[in-house]
């Protein structure tokens, strides 16, 4: 079989670098496998031959990826000698519609075809440098794995060549969704407690409603308001605060720009040890919408993830809820709507009372 060259070497091992280091919150990387068909020009005196193919894919937007793709095969040459074929290429790809369980795109790139004949003197290598163009789709059967169809022609500029290659296999995306979650079901409302044995009726001579076992204020004018120690109460007015992150596309990382607001939110649960609050999470609608809960769900635990680590807030009084794409606040059309849709939110208010 043909060997790679200094340069091939190089960018497959940077590929294999950007793969080991993807996280479950960066731009996904996916891996391709599988078998291919090429159907070459008939002046490259070769038959059409079957192989195999594997390929890396580095997506760096919702629809902009790159790929270095890498076929293996053996074919019968015109003059009765065997001919091992090797093809690489690297490609830009461009995804048409990134969302749902169908992903088409298209693609071009270049590359070479590698050919070696065994000769009975020895092997006879020959070199192309080719360009391709096509497309192909991706359809996800679960959050991870897909099948993959693709279809490719290549000019060769060497000998003004013209082939084909189609190919199918199967897809494994890193950085996917955890497995899609089954709703909860609602819990059943509780059996009614039987009602207690009255028992006789507490004194109270002032008429305040407090018993006069509990009241500390015992002789309150007549139809004056009280708090539970029968005393009159002072006005306090009710605080407010609310919280909002904005998040950059496919991730859950808490940007560090928003600690101020963060801590303000603390600050006011600290003053206030009796609230609680529930931090609400939201995504843009690009992506499957099992991955897009997933991914409010974990933008969700990574701001109580700062509350409770980096500001002491107790995680008992705090609720994670990740709604998905469900309740965009602005277009999923525009760029500019969609980063307003990735957020988290929580609203904490007290009320005017008196004490």
């Amino acid at each position: 079989m043909p060997s790679f060259n200094a340069p091939l070497a190089l960018l497959l091992a940077a590929l294999l670098a950007m793969a080991s280091t993807a996280s479950a919150d960066g731009p996904p990387i996916t891996f391709s496998a599988g078998g291919s068909y090429n159907i070459f020009d008939d002046d490259r005196e070769v038959d059409d031959d079957f192989g195999y193919f594997g390929a890396i894919e580095y997506r760096f937007t919702e629809r902009w990826a790159g790929e270095f793709w890498l076929s293996d095969g053996e074919a019968d040459g015109d003059n009765g000698f065997d001919v091992d074929t090797l093809r690489w290429h690297l490609d830009a790809l461009y995804y048409l519609n990134p969302r749902g369980n169908l992903h088409p795109y298209l693609a071009a790139g270049g590359g070479q075809l590698e050919r070696e004949w065994d000769v009975p003197n020895g092997n006879l290598d020959e070199v192309d440098t080719e360009a391709n163009f096509g497309g192909g789709v991706h359809w996800y059967f679960t959050d991870n794995f897909s099948l993959r169809g693709d279809a490719r022609y290549l000019f060769g500029f060497d000998d003004d060549t013209s082939d084909f290659t189609v190919s199918i296999g199967l897809s494994y995306r890193l950085g996917s969704p955890q497995p899609r979650r089954r709703a909860a079901e609602p819990a059943p409302e509780p059996a009614p407690e039987p009602e207690p044995a009255r028992e006789p009726e507490p004194l109270d001579s002032d008429g305040d409603g407090v018993q006069d076992e509990n009241d500390a204020c015992p002789r309150t004018p007549a139809g004056r308001r009280v708090d539970a120690r029968g005393c009159e109460p002072r006005f306090v007015r009710g605080e407010s605060v609310q919280l909002k992150v904005n998040f950059a596309f496919d991730s859950a990382r808490v940007d560090t720009n928003y600690l101020d607001d963060i801590r303000a939110l603390a600050d006011f649960m600290k003053r206030h040890p009796d609230v609680s609050t529930t931090i609400e999470a939201h995504t843009d609608s690009m992506g499957p919408e099992a991955y897009n809960l997933g991914l409010s769900q974990r933008r969700a635990d990574a701001v109580i993830e700062v509350l409770t680590s980096r500001f002491g807030i107790n995680a008992s009084r705090l609720t994670a809820q990740g709604y998905g794409e469900s309740q965009p606040i602005e277009s999923n059309d525009t760029e500019a709507g969609r980063a307003a849709n990735r957020r988290v939110v929580a609203s904490i208010a007290t009320e005017d009372r008196m004490e």
